[in-house]
């Protein structure tokens, strides 16, 4: 017999125990649910149990932006991946959950698959993943390079570095929103990130860019550390919006406008935004990078950050499994 179903409360300690991790990943998988139910970004009635014969024979729950009522992605997704069954056991066990969550899922629904595995999902067989998402619709959005960084950070104050060059920034209190969309929708224009380009085509520049403004809102975050960067003489030069996730500090989304590209601004630019973070009081920052964005990694590595995984970023429309 098999049977999927929400969790109850005491089924968590089963929930947490497969598959069988060492118990320091189960300890660290228990502390990023916790978090992510105080924070509001996960709810128990969203985690969810696939059982054979009456034994756990998988697990997944669903995650999104914090306050949100509306799913966005699967985490935490295990199954008897090396059984010959996965595939059947996969495909039964997404399209229950997806009719269990009817009306708590966002339009479409994402899944990420980093490599190597890592916190906080700690994912293994990765093919035997693919397998089953691809075999149910989900197709790669996005390919991504990760970057991290750990304390300490030289907190020096950066926006007069370089005499004939000085930046002045400004903070989102002082140029409002439609001056951020703006610089948003100007410099995703000539973009190398896969992902802003095909939903500029579908949605439109400003509707683009508003959407990602609204998006990164969610997270947390102070309005003096979003800021546009202008040089001396009141020419845009770029942004940075560094955020706080449910789970990590991150750069958020940073940028320099086409025609201000070749002057080393966006070293000085990523240092400003990390040094945000830094006297918020983080002390470790995750970053992200579509694998076609060089000069963006570069950049990364030039501020001190190293790379740790690579991202697939997976996504379905959540109607072709209703």
């Amino acid at each position: 017999m098999i049977t999927v179903r929400r969790i109850h409360p005491e089924d968590l300690p089963a929930f947490l125990a497969f598959p069988d991790h060492p118990a320091s990943v189960r300890d660290d998988i228990a502390l990023y649910l916790d978090k992510m139910f105080t924070q509001g970004a996960m709810r128990q009635d969203w985690c969810f149990v696939l059982e054979v014969q009456g034994e756990i024979t998988g697990r997944l729950a669903f995650w999104t932006l914090p306050g949100s009522e509306q799913a966005i992605d699967l985490v935490l997704w295990e199954l008897p991946w090396k059984e010959t069954e996965c595939p059947s056991l996969g495909a039964h066990f997404l399209r229950e959950v997806f009719t269990l969550m009817t009306g708590n899922l966002s339009e479409k629904i994402g899944y990420v698959l980093d490599s190597p595995s890592s916190s906080p999902q700690w994912q293994t067989d990765h093919q035997e993943r693919r397998n089953v998402l691809e075999a149910l619709g989900f197709r790669i959005s996005r390919e991504t390079n990760r970057f991290e960084w750990h304390a300490p950070f030289e907190t020096t104050d950066l926006s007069s570095v370089g005499t004939h060059d000085p930046i002045v920034y400004r903070s989102l209190l002082e140029v409002g929103e439609a001056a951020f969309v703006d610089a948003i929708m100007r410099v995703s224009q000539f973009t190398h990130d896969q992902q802003i380009t095909v939903e500029r085509l579908e949605k439109g520049p400003l509707a683009q860019a508003q959407e990602m403004f609204q998006d990164l809102q969610q997270m947390k975050y102070e309005p003096e550390w979003w800021q546009l960067a202008y040089t001396a003489k009141n020419e845009l030069i770029g942004f940075l919006m560094p955020t706080v996730s449910p789970t990590f500090a991150t750069i958020g989304y940073i940028g320099v406008l086409p025609k201000q590209r070749g002057h080393g601004y966006i070293d000085r630019l990523l240092k400003q935004a990390t040094n945000v973070l830094v006297q918020a009081g983080e002390t470790y920052i995750r970053a992200d990078t579509d694998v076609k964005n060089t000069p963006m990694a570069k950049a990364f590595l030039r501020a001190g950050y190293h790379q740790f995984a690579r991202r697939q970023e997976f996504s379905l429309d959540s109607g072709l499994l209703l």
